[in-house]
């Protein structure tokens, strides 16, 4: 299992947009994923569950996947949320 803590830098935090860019990039991998934020478990391959988790800027969440290659695609959300500067 790949686990790794992420802060969300981005001042908009993940709204509409970028939370549907994150769906869309989660949904393609074929991988087990979770975003847990305050310890809740939350599915970011639907965008609705990702704008209901409220991550504003500052907010650290934690990212997980499971299954074949799952550091790449691990590293992959990390990076995307990293580098979100709307």
């Amino acid at each position: 299992m790949f686990t790794e803590k992420v802060l969300i830098t981005n001042p908009t935090g993940l709204h509409a947009r970028p939370a549907g860019q994150l769906a869309q990039l989660c949904a393609k991998m074929p991988v087990e994923i979770q975003l847990i934020k305050d310890g809740k478990e939350i599915n970011p391959k639907g965008v609705i569950a990702i704008l209901t988790a409220g991550m504003k800027q500052g907010t650290e969440i934690t990212v997980q996947t499971e299954g074949e290659d799952e550091a790449l695609y691990g590293h992959q959300i990390v990076e995307f949320i990293q580098n979100l500067i709307e």
